[in-house]
């Protein structure tokens, strides 16, 4: 059934006329001349069949009806603007909180995250880093993307990208080095790692059957994307997560010195609370971002979703 309402802009004019009791003052106030005013407010007497004023040469009273309509009109208007307030406000406050490792918020979220941003740009995400595993605030976090080793009652689990290591290295410092014909001329290298990923490179050299003692010391540093970018500086080797390294190896900043690739058995997953997942920017973001994962590129494949915090590997891993 249609609504019997008087035209609104008569409404807002009325609604300001007679709070401040002049043509006048309702007219600077809404920008607009004295006459439009006096037009919207004759409107609404006309629709109503009664006189809202009594004009007094220059100056204008509300009749009894009209203060009694005023009242309602006032209580209405505050109430659709409270309303609307509220509504604005949340839209405003519907960020997206994205927590992560630096490595890879900076080797993989960031370089594809602007596409995210094109298709929704009334949506604002907020990336932070942090060097630990990340434990769910619904007060601070709305994802994260982390090795799944913190189930957690009402967070649901989606694996994002699988580990496999590879030892990388700049064009120029592959071509004026010694050559690399198996994984033992790799130790005549200066071999980068990160300090949070103490094992990567012990477990490379243990597939090719070298044992953990054999292994030189290099240089290390305090996450992988530094000692991603001293490779690219022509450092030396660094033992890359693949998949945070690939576009690196597509625009040829960096190559593989070897071919083997090992995989840890360790996945990344997209964590995200449960109760949030049919709302509409947190499913947008989620079905954008596994439009992105990597899972079964590389070693073993797992299962497309992991609905159960039981199911997820344990590591001892932290930061990348």
């Amino acid at each position: 059934m249609t609504r019997q309402l008087p035209p609104l802009n008569a409404l807002r004019a009325f609604d300001v006329a007679a709070r401040l009791q002049s043509f006048t003052a309702a007219a600077r106030l809404l920008r607009v001349s004295q006459g439009a005013v006096s037009h919207h407010i004759a409107q609404l007497e006309t629709f109503l069949g009664v006189a809202l004023f009594r004009r007094d040469g220059r100056h204008v009273r509300l009749t009894a009806e009209g203060a009694e309509y005023a009242t309602a009109i006032t209580g209405a208007l505050d109430r659709v603007e409270q309303a609307t307030r509220r509504v604005t406000q949340t839209r405003r406050q519907q960020v997206l909180r994205i927590k992560l490792f630096p490595t890879v918020a900076i080797k993989w979220l960031i370089t594809r995250v602007a596409e995210f941003h094109s298709l929704h740009r009334d949506m604002e995400l907020r990336i932070t880093t942090t060097p630990k595993l990340v434990r769910l605030d619904p007060e601070e976090d709305d994802f994260t993307i982390q090795i799944g080793n913190l189930p957690q009652p009402g967070v649901h689990y989606d694996p994002l990208i699988e580990i496999d290591l590879l030892p990388v290295c700049a064009p120029d410092y592959q071509m004026h080095m010694p050559p690399v014909r198996d994984a033992q001329d790799l130790l005549k290298h200066t071999l980068l790692g990160s300090i949070q990923r103490p094992d990567d490179w012990h477990l490379w050299f243990g597939s090719a059957g070298l044992a953990r003692c054999d292994i030189p010391s290099g240089l290390t540093f305090g996450n992988s994307a530094l000692a991603y970018q001293a490779a690219i500086d022509g450092m030396g080797v660094a033992i890359a997560q693949m998949e945070l390294v690939r576009d690196d190896l597509a625009l040829g900043r960096l190559v593989p010195i070897h071919p083997r690739h090992v995989s840890n058995g360790e996945t990344y997953f997209l964590a995200s609370w449960e109760a949030a997942l049919a709302t509409p920017d947190v499913a947008a973001f989620r079905q954008w971002i596994l439009s992105k994962r990597s899972v079964g590129l590389g070693g073993a494949g797992l299962p497309a979703r992991i609905a159960s915090a039981g199911d997820l590997p344990v590591s001892a891993a932290s930061e990348t």
